[in-house]
Parts: C-alpha cells; structure tokens; sequence
C-alpha cells in the first residue's frame, strides 16, 4: 500500500516492541501522503500511536486518512489523522497542528519510542505535494518530538521530489537531533481553513483524549450539528399542534438594524459568537 514495497518505520516499530522490551511507540508520519500502509497495519493495536499530517482534499493520492478515522476496536482512538483540506500550508499551519493536537496526545500517551516517517515532500518547491514547510518548520517538528521518551527519536528517510528541498530540510532535522536548537519560527498564526482542519481532528479525538477534550472545553467531542435530536411524526406534530404540522415562525422585521449593529453591546455580541475554529485557535480573545 502506498508507494512502498517494505514499511520500514512499521517494521521498526513490531521489532523494538518484540526484542527491545518497548511498550508504546508512537509513528509520527508528516509526509505529504497518508501512510494509508502504516495505518492498516496497527489500525487495532492500542500500544502503538500513528500520527499523520497529510494532504486529504480533492481526490489527493491516497483519499484516505480522514479526521474520523480513528483506529478499530481495541486501537480505536490510536490513529489521529490531521487531514489537510487545502495545499500550500507551512510552518505556521504544521506548528499549529503540533501544539493545539499531536503534541497534547503525544505527551498524555507517554510513549517510549518516537519513530518518524520523515517523506519531506510537504516541503517548498516540492513539485508534487504543493506545501511550505521550510527547514526551520521541520527543525521545530524534530524539535518538539525530541522532547518525547526521553529523546529516544528514529528518523526515517521516506524521500520527497525535490533534491534541494530534501537535503537542506533533512539537514536542518539532523541538527536537530545532534542537539542543537532549531531557528525560532515567525509568529504567524495558521490560516483559516488549516484552523477548521485542526478542529476537525480535535473533535474525532476528543473522545479518546482528555487532553484534547479539555482543550475543547469540555468532553464533549462532536459538534452540536452532529448531535442526533429526536424526530416527532406528522401525526405527533398535530397533536401538539393542531392542523399545522409545525409551529409558524414569526418572521423578523429586517428594519431597523443599522443602528443595533452599531452599538457597543451588539460588538460584543459579535466577539462572543466568534467561529468554533477561532475559539479553539486562540481561545476568547
């Protein structure tokens, strides 16, 4: 499955579970394409945690690998996937995947192993997989996984399209791991439709992970739309109702308005009703 003949980060992981006495592994996969193989093989296995940042929309190679696929019976919860719904995100939009998701869920699951799948085709001018991601973001990725299991951290060269973009971003992330600190990123917040992708996987992952269920303000993990509502029959409706199968709607004057959109107390209703992604973002600010 995939573009691989031998899963090498897969078969890193069963071996050091099976000879090196490890317990949990966690497979941190940021190349551009869902390990759709890596998935499949511990889909229902608990002990091994499998992260992937990828490219999801519009028919991008290998269609799966979306936000609610979470792992099957006792794995269920241990595949988080981070869909991404658009290309040409960078640093600030993988950052922000880092530190609102994959970390909270790194940290709580504890693991004594960080395998990465590292394909750097998800980096600027790859010609295939239509990201940013500089070495400085890749260097922060290494970075913030080095501080996982004691810094015991396995990178594997999975590749990528463009030479450059390969040997100066694999560069930065050995640097990294021979222990120097990687270049502080700009302070740029992740656009708009990275944000809703990030809230989408917390809201799969929300049910699994106190973590991520607290960082959404509560246990609830699916949003209010997706809460079932019960449904009442015709013939129960004009009982409540009488010959009308539902209540008529007042209808809203749409004068006068300008004036209430104005004032200071319709502002900060504005700001309270602030989009779910913005919330989670960047919380009530």
């Amino acid at each position: 499955m995939g573009f691989c003949l031998l899963n090498n980060v897969a078969v890193a992981a069963a071996v050091a579970r099976a000879r090196l006495g490890v317990q949990r592994v966690l497979v941190v996969d940021w190349d551009v394409h869902h390990g759709n193989g890596i998935q499949h093989i511990f889909e229902e296995d608990g002990s091994v945690l499998y992260a992937s940042l990828h490219r999801y929309g519009h028919g991008f190679y290998p269609g799966t690998g979306g936000a609610h696929a979470v792992g099957e019976g006792a794995g269920r919860g241990f595949s988080l996937n981070i869909p991404w719904s658009s290309a040409g995100y960078g640093d600030a939009e993988y950052a922000a995947a880092f530190e609102r998701l994959l970390m909270p869920v790194a940290r709580e699951f504890a693991p004594d192993l960080v395998l990465v799948a590292a394909g750097f085709d998800a980096a600027a001018r790859d010609p295939l997989g239509g990201m940013e991601v500089s070495p400085a973001g890749y260097a922060y990725m290494t970075a913030q996984l080095r501080s996982l299991a004691a810094g015991r951290l396995v990178v594997a060269l999975e590749g990528g399209y463009n030479l450059r973009s390969i040997s100066s971003s694999a560069a930065a992330v050995m640097r990294v791991l021979l222990g120097d600190d990687p270049p502080p990123l700009p302070p740029a917040p992740p656009c708009r439709s990275a944000a809703r992708d990030i809230l989408e996987a917390s809201r799969a992952m929300a049910p699994f992970w106190r973590s991520v269920a607290a960082a959404l303000g509560g246990p609830q993990a699916q949003p209010r739309s997706a809460v079932a509502r019960p449904r009442l029959s015709r013939a129960a409706l004009r009982e409540l109702y009488g010959t009308r199968a539902y209540p008529r709607r007042r209808r809203r004057s749409r004068w006068p308005f300008k004036w209430r959109a104005t004032t200071p107390s319709a502002w900060r209703g504005a700001a309270r009703r602030r989009p779910a992604w913005h919330r989670f973002m960047y919380g009530d600010e």
